[in-house]
């Protein structure tokens, strides 16, 4: 009998409205609030067209991201895809470099208390950064289905609020004292682009949910591309009035809540408030706490920890205790009165770095599991596979030479140390882990080249 995994338990629940709503809640998140005013002080007028470059540099990157989550639907697609096409401890190290990102969990909590503390002091934010993160922490908890709808009315709100923004806006601008789009050169318009990648790059989350999804070939990519396209014309459209009603000088670093206070009544700048900024927060951490979980019990299931760690919930389909470990690790630092934002700035290099892992094994995809990729949904041609994945690879490390500019000693040290822990995860557990892989592949004799009737069993 073939080995039963834990992520065999997890339900096809997904569907394509709630794969585009994990994408664009991942993507919309704290940026758009915050990042946009440090775009403004840094290009000026050029911020709705630093945007436009940042999204079509994350669909550079999407396009060979998503080739692979058509080709090879996974759990935990961050680590199963460079441990099946490359080598298991390879996944292993790119999964541990996306596991610092879920520290990002109580800074989403805390941001939306910040925000509902703006309203009234009633609220503090470490109360309310706790609460949040408990309740979508039950949400899913309950399964990727509730938490996918939680999801789509999360949107709902995020577009309701966003849009009552840009037509407020737009009815406010005067076009002919617009300012220009290059105050501070072309230059400092590429700088601002590469700063908003962060907050455009949430879609790649999603192409974790392969085993959750009823048809992941399909809706992945779309979900992936398109989402991005959707939240990437939302962003123009709101950074066109945040630059052109208020002078510079006044919105420059400022976050948006500014310019909605200028041009909205009270009642629907509050609505802003908690609709657009609060609420695209939350749906972030909603988000994540749906994706995040994923490559943790596909290693979980490799062996790389106790299997019971990833035991898969009967009734709703989750993985209960992953669930609670990252629930656990997103309160303590609110609890603990601790500033992560360092944490979370050196989190993101490694994100970056994870990235780049997965465009070459995209590449070498398409050579070693050659029948696989000629069934995908999505195909791309050799040469633009080859173009997007050195113009991803390039445009990455450009991101990551910003993020670490201002790195300090502790911050290097505290990288140094969270990759050690890692590579001596792999040292010690791996020759563990090589048996359990090859008596998996003994036990379901797979054949020694994989097809499309194979490989969702083999990659897991």
């Amino acid at each position: 009998m073939a080995e039963r995994l834990n992520q065999d338990q997890l339900k096809r629940t997904i569907g394509l409205p709630g794969a585009l709503g994990v994408t664009i809640n991942q993507v919309i998140g704290g940026g758009i609030v915050s990042l946009t005013g440090v775009a403004i002080g840094i290009t000026g007028g050029g911020t709705p067209w630093a945007y436009i470059i940042a999204v079509v540099t994350i669909i550079v990157v999407s396009i060979p991201y998503a080739s692979i989550a058509s080709a090879l639907p996974a759990v935990g697609g961050t680590y199963t895809w460079p441990a099946r096409v490359i080598h298991p401890r390879l996944g292993f190290i790119n999964m541990w470099m996306a596991l610092m990102q879920q520290c990002a969990l109580s800074l989403y909590g805390l941001s939306a208390g910040i925000y509902l503390n703006t309203l009234s002091d009633f609220f503090n934010p470490v109360v309310v950064a706790v609460i949040i993160v408990s309740i979508f922490y039950v949400a899913n908890l309950m399964g990727a289905s509730f938490s996918s709808r939680a999801g789509v009315w999360l949107m709902a709100l995020m577009i309701i609020g966003f849009s009552a923004f840009i037509v407020s806006g737009f009815a406010h601008i005067d076009w002919n004292t617009y300012p220009e789009p290059l105050p501070n050169g072309f230059t400092q318009l590429l700088s601002a682009a590469a700063l908003l990648t962060f907050a455009t790059m949430g879609s790649f989350g999603v192409a974790e949910l392969g085993r959750e999804m009823k048809n992941p070939a399909r809706d992945i990519p779309i979900s992936m591309i398109g989402g991005t396209l959707i939240v990437g014309l939302l962003y123009i459209l709101i950074a066109v009035p945040a630059v052109g009603i208020l002078p510079i000088n006044e919105v420059a670093d400022q976050p948006l809540s500014i310019v909605a206070e200028e041009i909205m009544p009270r009642g629907w700048w509050v609505f802003f408030i908690l609709g657009g900024a609060m609420v695209a927060i939350i749906s972030t951490l909603n988000a994540q706490l749906l994706w995040g979980s994923k490559g943790l019990l596909a290693a979980a299931d490799d062996g790389w920890m106790p299997k019971a760690f990833g035991r898969v919930n009967a009734r709703f389909g989750t993985p209960h205790w992953i669930l609670t470990a990252l629930f656990i690790l997103g309160i303590i630092p609110a609890i603990a009165g601790l500033d992560i934002s360092i944490i979370g700035t050196a989190a993101s290099a490694l994100v970056q770095v994870m990235l780049i892992i997965v465009l070459i094994v995209s590449l070498r995809m398409r050579y070693k599991l050659r029948d696989v990729y000629a069934h995908a949904q999505f195909r791309i041609p050799a040469w633009l596979h080859w173009t997007l994945t050195l113009v991803g690879t390039v445009t990455n490390l450009y991101q990551i030479t910003l993020l670490t500019a201002d790195f300090t000693g502790v911050v290097w040290i505290a990288l140094a140390s969270w990759l050690c822990v890692g590579a001596l995860i792999a040292i010690l557990r791996y020759p563990a882990v090589a048996r359990i892989l090859a008596a998996r592949e003994e036990e379901s004799n797979a054949p020694a080249k994989l097809t499309t009737n194979t490989v969702e069993r083999t990659i897991t």
